[in-house]
């Protein structure tokens, strides 16, 4: 780690390094002067702090993955609904630092897309479910009731003397009339069951929905795979961008030194006015720099925050320094075949494929005939009042004040139902999943060759950003051993202090390079195991996220 306390050695060390550029050429020919006791004990604390970036920059082997063992701080995800008005809501009170392991573990517990894809697997469970249903038989109630009332009047305009004998109670008069009202009050109730025994639908539409319940499964398993990239990805660029806000804050501090030391050799008069100018340039360029480290520190850190989904007053820092993950363990062939083996990219198009066919399926089975048992049993009673009966020479014998009426009744049968003939409609949407599926076929070579590439240009970005850590830790190598020869040069006034600055110069930016390009590595590892990483495609199942590939 690049610890703060470094400022110390590398403010006068860098400071030294800008004089001596601008001194002339012709100081080397002077007399030396003696060895400074201020920058020998610099250069001893620079020394010491050597050992600790030799932790950091050149691990002696790779730390083991502590993702097991790492556990989810308590950072809750704001609600998906929440949308602070109040400028109080969103101002960050808290810094906290996480692990990669840390941030993978919140990740996983507030990511909104992966809650999202949760949701999608439950929702096709419930379809799957509900299709499943139709192997079991209906089974219903029905309830009625009711009230009616009715008035009629008839009139006799023909009598029927003659058909019946004179004393009949049948006769009417010629005129006579009748008014009756009655009211009915009546309630049912039935039950009804109905059973599926054939269907070729049905096992379509299960078939169906089974597929597309396995592509939601294939999505949340891709989520997870993405998910471990993007956080990957922007844990290494935030310590990326606190080793150089670091080292950028040190040199212009050291800038800033050197400035005001060349101001007063320029009011002793032994510098020319140039050198003041250049002395000063030097600093405004180092202050830009240093402003872009700290915008990129902050940004990255947002970035990591907002892409975990913790609270609006938090902001993450990065707890670990920038450690090498081990080199790939495989090779491009075999990078490339198990890529394509259980990738959830390729299973979610699969999937989709297979539920168009089953939907071409479950279409084409609305023209088969299908078997269905059916059987009802329901039972009734009603009450007739007739409370108003006037008569009138006519229809008085079938008239009754009061009736109650009971029923009951039962039926069961088989239902047959075969639409042989609609006219080409399903004919025509068969057709059409058919055609969809086969567009998912071209989809899928596309995601194929899609994967490839990514895994062909991660493998040698990654070949070569190890090759550029081999470059820049021997010149980190070199550097400190060339800093270790001057500095004994130094003490025994072999050398003086612009010697010292350059080597310190040349120590700093080899410190760089070797942050920088094992970050690439690091990234291009995280791209090739977004495509071989095995994760579960069960939200129900316990998540855990490696940080490098397991087994070969």
């Amino acid at each position: 780690m690049i610890r703060c306390h470094a400022h110390r050695w590398l403010a006068p060390a860098l400071a030294l390094a800008l004089v001596a550029v601008m001194a002339p050429a012709r100081a080397q020919s002077r007399r030396l002067p003696p060895p400074s006791p201020a920058l020998l004990r610099s250069l001893q604390g620079f020394q010491q702090d050597l050992e600790r970036l030799d932790r950091s920059l050149l691990p002696a082997a790779p730390e083991a993955d502590r993702l097991d063992a790492a556990e989810a701080p308590d950072l809750p995800a704001p609600a998906a609904t929440a949308l602070p008005e109040a400028p109080e809501a969103v101002r960050i009170e808290r810094r906290q630092r996480l692990s990669l392991a840390e941030a993978l573990a919140v990740a996983v517990r507030n990511d909104p897309d992966l809650a999202a894809a949760v949701l999608g697997v439950r929702e096709q469970q419930d379809l799957a479910g509900s299709a499943r249903g139709r192997w079991w038989p209906e089974l219903g109630l029905n309830l009625a009731g009711g009230f009616r009332q009715q008035r009629s009047y008839s009139q006799v305009w023909t009598d029927n003397a003659g058909l019946y004998p004179a004393d009949s109670p049948f006769l009417v008069r010629s005129q006579g009339w009748n008014v009756v009202q009655s009211n009915v009050g009546a309630a049912a109730a039935r039950m009804e069951l109905g059973w599926e025994l054939i269907s070729p639908y049905r096992s379509a539409s299960i078939a169906e929905a089974d597929e597309s319940l396995r592509a939601s499964r294939q999505r949340y398993a891709d989520r997870l795979r993405q998910l471990q990239l993007d956080v990957s990805v922007a844990y290494y660029g935030l310590q990326l961008a606190d080793q150089l806000q670091r080292i950028r804050r040190a040199v212009a501090e050291s800038d800033t030194v050197v400035r005001d030391q060349v101001a007063a050799l320029q009011q002793a008069g032994l510098v020319p006015r140039l050198d003041r100018l250049r002395a000063e340039a030097a600093l405004q360029q180092s202050l830009y720099r240093l402003e872009q480290a700290e915008a990129l520190q902050q940004s990255r850190q947002r970035q990591l925050s907002n892409l975990i989904n913790v609270p609006f007053d938090v902001s993450l820092r990065a707890s670990e320094t920038v450690r090498l993950q081990p080199p790939w363990p495989l090779d491009l062939e075999q990078t490339i075949v198990r890529g394509w083996r259980d990738n959830p990219q390729l299973r979610v198009l699969q999937a989709a494929r297979d539920a168009l066919l089953r939907q071409a399926d479950r279409r084409a089975a609305e023209l088969l005939p299908s078997l269905r048992l059916v059987a009802t049993g329901g039972y009734g009673q009603g009450l007739i009042t007739q409370p108003v009966i006037e008569l009138e020479g006519c229809c008085s014998s079938a008239l009754i004040p009061q009736l109650l009426n009971q029923r009951s009744d039962w039926a069961a049968g088989l239902q047959l139902h075969w639409r042989f003939f609609d006219g080409g409609v399903t004919a025509g949407a068969v057709a059409a999943s058919r055609s969809a599926a086969a567009r998912t076929d071209q989809s899928l070579a596309r995601e194929r060759n899609a994967i490839r590439q990514r895994l062909e240009a991660a493998f040698h970005d990654h070949r070569a950003a190890l090759r550029q850590i081999v470059a820049a830790r021997a010149s980190y190598s070199a550097s400190r051993e060339a800093f270790r020869d001057v500095r004994a040069r130094y003490q025994l006034g072999l050398a003086d202090y612009s010697d010292v600055a350059t080597t310190v110069a040349t120590l700093t930016g080899a410190m760089e390079g070797v942050a920088e390009s094992t970050t690439l590595a690091n990234v291009s590892y995280a791209q090739l195991l977004r495509e071989l990483l095995p994760v579960p495609d069960r939200p129900d199942q316990p998540v855990a996220l490696p940080l490098v590939l397991g087994g070969s």
